[in-house]
């Protein structure tokens, strides 16, 4: 099934409704633009048939000479300038007209009468003034058709005298009312035309846009208010107790996912009691390793200097006694004097081993202040990393650790400095020659994340639950005392962080991650355990 988000469908309704009012509004304004022209077509026709009915009206003043006289001539001009002036108001109205394009034709019949009409006029003023300059045409187009294409113009009939010049320029002059007659013909023709086309087109936009408003409102009833009805009926019933109850939802957006997540809801109710279960194990062991901790704490802090002192004596009277064999005579093949001098070494590594486990009993027990401050942890990676390459036993194994970024936490340096010792070391041992230790560090969910992944021995389930207990270990050489990894957790705990180990099984590597916090802690100091005294050994 194709899913469609509600965001597409909100977009899908959004285009529906934005179509509507757009041939709402180009029905409208088609019409109101029909409407527009031809109300803009016929004032500019009017206006040009005013023009033309004063210049018509001047030419009709005109008439031939009666007594010859000079007043009359002089008349006449003045009719004549004046037939001229009218002529040039109408031709600016007609080249207007035609060049905005609100007439009906192209306006060549009215230009060419134009033309001749100036033609005619010039040819009567010059006439009436033989003894002046000559008197040129008023219009510029007029020496150019006249004079070059007169084919362009109506035919009339030659004028020789002042007489038959004014009678031919009232016949031209009759013949405009006829041109304008049949372009206000044309304009209202043109007008019915648009009229009948805009009200074809407003109820075209009308169904269309009913058609339109009906798929909207199927489709929000499909879309919105047919899954919310089922989820509200599904959430009462399962309010009524039936968790059984599911709801089924197919309409391939986020009210899908909606549904498919209540019925994973009710499907984990019955579920939840058995992991409480397992929670409150998880919460018991941690308190049993806490309380093992603390006993120890509080064992180390007793015992530590009365330990330590025998413990200094025993290795200082075993090396005092090896320096005295060493002096005595006797040969130095003799079996007993070797079997003396391997004791004697022997309780001294024992004596310095027991010291080191006093050691590392009191740093579990030592829970004082830390200095926390802003710190690189990748270099701090680093140091570890490059003191460790050069420790013999490890050359055979390798560790990959390339930084991407800076990673900055606010902890104790020389405290995180010694966990990562003990996480790099316990992967380094349980791993074989040529294994490969691989240490990441990253900003994770707003905490600083080192992870410690190995190709190494791996660990069992039972393993697992006791490893960050004090003197659990399963080092391979047995040689280990189990205090490092609780150590490592306590040190974390300090820090506010959090430790986790992880195994797939055994010989198939572990994982460690240590998260840190990055911002000063918002735990008060005062709410740790107060630490316990710290005793060393004279």
């Amino acid at each position: 099934m194709v899913r469609w988000p509600i965001r597409l469908k909100l977009m899908v309704g959004l285009c529906v409704v934005v179509g509507m009012m757009l041939i709402l509004m180009g029905g409208s304004i088609f019409g109101l633009h029909a409407f527009h022209m031809s109300n803009l077509s016929l004032t500019n026709q009017l206006r040009e048939l005013g023009a033309s009915k004063d210049m018509i009206e001047a030419v009709f003043r005109l008439h031939a000479p009666r007594d010859g006289s000079e007043e009359e001539r002089q008349a006449l001009i003045a009719t004549a300038e004046s037939a001229r002036g009218s002529l040039t108001a109408y031709f600016q109205e007609l080249k207007q007209n035609t060049l905005r394009g609100n007439r009906a034709n192209s306006g060549v019949d009215e230009l060419g009468l134009s033309f001749l009409m100036d033609d005619s006029l010039t040819a009567i003023l010059n006439e009436l003034r033989p003894e002046g300059p000559a008197v040129e045409p008023v219009l510029h187009g007029t020496a150019f058709y006249v004079g070059r294409h007169p084919e362009l113009l109506p035919r009339l009939e030659p004028a020789s005298d002042l007489p038959s010049r004014i009678e031919r320029l009232k016949h031209v002059v009759m013949r405009l009312p006829q041109e304008l007659h049949e372009d206000f013909f044309e304009i209202l023709t043109m007008s019915k035309t648009q009229y009948q086309a805009s009200r074809v087109i407003v109820w075209t936009s009308a169904l269309m846009v009913l058609a339109m408003l009906c798929g909207l409102m199927a489709l929000f009833h499909r879309w919105v208010l047919n899954p919310v009805r089922l989820l509200q009926r599904g959430v009462r019933r399962v309010a009524r107790g039936s968790f059984d109850y599911k709801i089924d939802l197919r309409s391939g957006d986020e009210m899908e996912d909606l549904a498919a997540a209540f019925n994973e809801m009710t499907a984990r109710i019955s579920m939840t009691y058995a992991d409480l279960e397992q929670q409150v194990q998880e919460r018991s062991r941690q308190l049993v390793r806490s309380e093992r901790l603390a006993g120890v704490g509080f064992l180390a802090a007793g015992v530590a200097h009365e330990i330590n002192n025998p413990l200094a004596s025993i290795a200082f009277c075993s090396e005092a006694l090896e320096n005295r064999l060493g002096g005595m005579p006797g040969p130095a093949d003799d079996p007993d004097r070797r079997v003396v001098a391997n004791y004697l070494k022997m309780i001294q590594e024992e004596a310095f081993r027991c010291k080191s486990i006093t050691e590392k009993l009191l740093d579990l027990a030592r829970c004082g202040d830390i200095k926390r401050e802003r710190t690189d942890l990748p270099s701090l990676i680093q140091g570890v990393v490059d003191m460790l390459r050069h420790i013999g036993k490890y050359r055979g194994k390798t560790i990959v650790f390339q930084p991407k970024e800076a990673v900055l936490a606010h902890v104790d340096g020389q405290e995180i400095k010694q966990v990562v010792l003990n996480l790099v070391v316990n992967a380094l041992e349980s791993m074989d020659a040529g294994g490969t230790l691989r240490i990441e560090a990253r900003y994770d969910h707003g905490m600083a994340e080192i992870g410690f992944m190995d190709d190494g021995c791996g660990m069992e389930p039972e393993t697992l639950e006791n490893i960050f207990e004090p003197f659990f270990t399963r080092r391979r050489d047995g040689k280990g005392t189990g205090l490092g990894l609780s150590i490592t957790h306590r040190i974390v705990n300090q820090h506010h962080g959090e430790i986790t180990a992880a195994s797939a099984g055994p010989g198939r590597g572990s994982t460690f991650r240590v998260r840190l916090p990055i911002h000063p802690s918002e735990v008060a100091d005062a709410r740790r355990e107060p630490p316990a005294p710290q005793i060393h050994a004279a």
